[in-house]
């Protein structure tokens, strides 16, 4: 365990009128560069479950659901007596958090977080928990757990006392645990096996009544890093399209648990097996030269299902990508032939479509999985001819309609980006051909976008992505890792709006 000191203490209070969640953000940030431990350390960690900072309200005994800041989370106090665990605050004291604190607890106490809506934790591997607290006395706070099987632990590793607040750290799997009756808040004997794979609470207590003051236990947040413990059939989307699709994002731009795949409720189907999602396409030359990306690209996926995900917590997401940079439609249609694809110069290319429904049926059949939606982000090759923009309605309705039926899903979901730039409406109703920007060398610009626009009308259970000004790579049409993360998380907007129904 690796405990880390403040530099010195948050005001929380200056925060209450922000608004829990971006309340919750500052208070993170602030205390990370205070204790300074924006470090390598970081880089493993599991992905942030939950946070609780406790209302911003005036104190109250005993701590009860009503002091608990994060709506998605049950809080129950635990032990004989009933212990009279408070959530603690000072006015009129300078630099003073919302607390919980056990000065007056008549008897042993543990304080638990569970998810409301029953969600178990996983909390192997990289998991770990983190809180900012400040002990008196022979006082030093310890985690407890609850699994699923009802039994409870309490850890062997603790925070003791300190004469300030204090950020501190503990890897689940890094110390020893005893088993702990959770009536009495008594420890017992030590526990050789512990099931971290099915945790139903996680919480802190010191196993000592409190003595005021002067012999206490104090925490002013905690956080909980691990995995939700997924359910049911994966929700698999299928994706497909030309170079933003493919992407231009940079992967040494995203976060730790995006970059190296720490989520376990997100997958991807690449080479034959469903792996960890994260990027892992090596940049071409021109994207290392020209634009420093020197690890991995990326494009809309890694957000998608971010985003989904957070929707969806206790399920998994699985993402079938196949993408061709620089490639008209015909490349992808379902009968396809040399002719056609030779419109836009792809012939060499092969019979795409056949690779994207090998790829599909392999990733399903691969894993418990339900397909959710197909997801196209194409068009830019079109627009170069009018022979390829005039038929691009035809041929991506086609596409569509020949996925469904191959994939036995008469009603699968079709999302369809389409991008804006400036002042141009999003319906392109009632605008000529004349009143769209047009870029040098695509004057099928306006058919492609309005085949994308009014695919849902054309079609059911199909709409348009408005993709409006993302941003790009200087001096380059494709989407930077801003545009890759706006992208995704538009898709994922619209296709929770009006296609998710029953998860």
């Amino acid at each position: 365990m690796t405990w880390s000191f403040m530099a010195g203490a948050i005001v929380a209070k200056g925060f209450a009128g922000l608004g829990y969640p971006v309340a919750m953000r500052l208070l993170g940030a602030l205390s990370l560069a205070a204790a300074g431990l924006l470090q390598a350390s970081d880089v493993g960690r599991a992905p942030l479950v939950f946070r609780e900072d406790w209302t911003a309200s005036p104190p109250s005994i005993p701590l009860t659901q009503r002091d608990v800041a994060n709506p998605d989370l049950s809080v129950a106090v635990h032990g004989p007596g009933p212990p009279l665990v408070k959530k603690s605050f000072h006015d009129a004291r300078e630099w003073d958090p919302h607390y919980v604190w056990s000065g007056l607890s008549r008897t042993a106490w543990a304080v638990s977080l569970s998810l409301k809506d029953g969600g178990l934790l996983d909390l192997t591997g990289t998991a770990t928990v983190r809180w900012r607290s400040r002990q008196s006395g022979f006082r030093a706070l310890r985690t407890v757990v609850g699994l699923a099987d009802g039994s409870w632990l309490v850890s062997e590793h603790s925070d003791p006392a300190s004469d300030q607040w204090r950020v501190s750290e503990l890897a689940f799997t890094s110390t020893r645990w005893r088993r702990l009756d959770i009536r009495t808040v008594t420890e017992g004997p030590w526990e050789p096996e512990p099931n971290l794979k099915q945790v139903r609470s996680v919480g802190f207590s010191d196993l000592m009544p409190g003595g005021r003051s002067q012999a206490c236990s104090r925490i002013d947040w905690i956080e909980v890093y691990g995995q939700r413990v997924p359910t049911g059939p994966m929700q698999v989307f299928l994706l497909s399209g030309q170079s933003n699709m493919v992407g231009w994002g940079n992967s040494l731009e995203l976060d730790s648990v995006s970059r190296f795949g720490h989520d376990g409720r997100l997958a991807m189907f690449e080479n034959g097996a469903w792996i960890p999602l994260r990027p892992f396409r090596a940049p071409s030359a021109r994207q290392r030269d020209g634009w420093n990306i020197t690890e991995f690209t990326f494009g809309p996926e890694i957000a998608f299902a971010r985003a989904v995900s957070r929707a969806w917590p206790g399920r998994r997401i699985g993402i079938v990508k196949q993408a061709v940079g620089g490639t008209g439609i015909m490349a992808w249609a379902p009968r396809w032939n040399r002719q056609d694809a030779e419109i836009t110069g792809d012939a060499s290319k092969g019979p795409l479509y056949k690779e994207l429904l090998s790829k599909a049926r392999a990733a399903l059949a691969a894993e418990d999985a339900q397909l959710r939606a197909f997801i196209w982000l194409q068009g830019g090759k079109d627009m170069r001819d009018l022979r390829a923009s005039g038929r691009y309605a035809e041929n991506l309705d086609r596409l569509v309609n020949a996925l469904r039926e191959d994939l036995d899903h008469p009603s699968l979901p079709a999302l369809v980006g389409t991008y804006r730039t400036g002042e141009l409406a999003d319906s392109l109703e009632g605008i000529q051909p004349d009143q769209v920007p047009v870029a040098q060398g695509r004057p099928g610009a306006f058919d492609v976008l309005l085949a994308q626009t009014n695919v849902g009308k054309r079609i059911a259970n199909a709409a348009a992505v408005v993709l409006r000004d993302l941003p790009r790579h200087e001096g380059n049409i494709h989407a930077n890792t801003d545009g890759m993360v706006q992208a995704g998380e538009a898709f994922a907007r619209v296709f929770l709006e009006r296609f998710s129904g029953d998860r």
